[in-house]
Parts: structure tokens; C-alpha cells; sequence
């Protein structure tokens, strides 16, 4: 009597991923023909796609909560360290414009106080180079007036990673949620 090959086929990878893509496309397929039906579901999502700030920071926890790491949004997100203390160090405050014109030591490494996505790096008028931050709860804060930048935009940062250096002895912060200009003195 033959004995009977009892191993089971595996399905390859390739077919696996092929099944994956087939279900998206028919789920992309099936949601574009219920918006082009649905005039109340279409506005709601374009205000709530279009029309909104879309906070990257907190789909960013959301997405290590789940996946335990960060977005691929760059090849190095996982390789900053936190290399400086969080608490900035500083000796003196003043008002400046919508932010706080802080007073720090000479060829200050300026760390990060909070975790966040930079969604701005570049010059601003009245600030000088700026590295713009989103976190989680959508407060953004402005770190200005800065020398040997550490960032670039769309980088997930850490919370203690070094921004760059404040520009002679001077570093402006700036605080802002939905447009608005916050206190400062809650922040630093």
C-alpha cells in the first residue's frame, strides 16, 4: 500500500501580497462608487480630509501603539538618540512677537522638549532659521534663530534630540494651536 504525501502547500509570499492588493483595490473601488453616490458623505469627508489640518505627530503614536515602531517617513527615524537634557537651560526671558525671546550660553545645543513631526524647516521673517515641530496634542512649537540645523522636514523626532545651536546667545520659542499663538509661560 502507497503512503500519501501528507505536506501541505504554502501559499508564496508573492500570492499573498497579490490577495492583499486585489482586497484594497476593491475596497477603493467600492468606496469610490458609494462617495460618487453620497453628495453628504463627500462634503463630510473633503471638510474632514481637505479641510483640516491633519495631525501627522499623533497618527504617528497612533501608528507605533499598533506597529511599535514609527511611520517610514524617512530612513533614519529609528537611529536619533536622545542625546541632552529636555529642560531647556536659560537665564533670562522677554516677550518677542507671538513667542518668548530666551536668553541662553553661547553655542547653546538646543534639544527638543517634546516628541513630534517637523512640518516646517526654513527661514522665517523676524526669526531667522526656524525648525517647526508638531506634537501629539497638535501644539507646535517654533524653535528660532538657529545655527547648524540637526533636521529636516517630515522628520519624527524625539523628545531631548538636538535641534541645532541658538544663534547668538538668543533662541526664540513659539507656541501655536489651529493658527493661534499660545502662552508661553505654560510651555517652558
Amino acid at each position: 500500500m502507497a503512503k500519501k504525501d501528507k505536506t501541505k502547500v504554502k501559499p508564496s509570499r508573492l500570492s499573498r501580497y497579490f490577495s492583499r492588493f486585489l482586497v484594497l483595490v476593491i475596497l477603493v473601488l467600492v468606496s469610490l462608487i458609494v462617495l460618487k453616490g453620497n453628495a453628504n458623505l463627500r462634503n463630510f469627508i473633503k471638510e474632514k480630509v481637505f479641510n483640516s489640518n491633519l495631525n501627522f505627530a499623533s497618527i504617528n503614536e497612533i501608528y507605533k501603539k499598533f506597529f511599535g515602531s514609527s511611520l517610514p517617513l524617512s530612513d533614519n527615524t529609528e537611529n536619533t538618540s536622545t542625546v541632552a537634557a529636555t529642560k531647556l537651560e536659560y537665564s533670562k526671558t522677554q516677550k518677542y512677537k507671538d513667542g518668548v525671546q530666551l536668553t541662553v550660553k553661547e553655542k547653546y545645543a538646543v534639544p527638543v522638549m517634546d516628541s513630534g513631526l517637523v512640518i516646517f524647516a526654513g527661514e522665517k521673517e523676524g526669526y531667522g532659521t526656524t525648525i517647526v515641530i508638531q506634537r501629539p496634542d497638535n501644539v507646535e512649537v517654533w524653535y528660532a534663530n538657529l545655527d547648524n540645523v540637526n533636521m529636516s522636514l517630515y522628520d519624527y523626532v524625539k523628545q531631548g534630540d538636538i535641534v541645532g545651536e541658538a544663534k547668538e546667545k538668543t533662541l526664540y520659542l513659539v507656541f501655536t494651536k489651529d493658527g493661534k499663538a499660545l502662552d508661553y509661560k505654560k510651555y517652558i
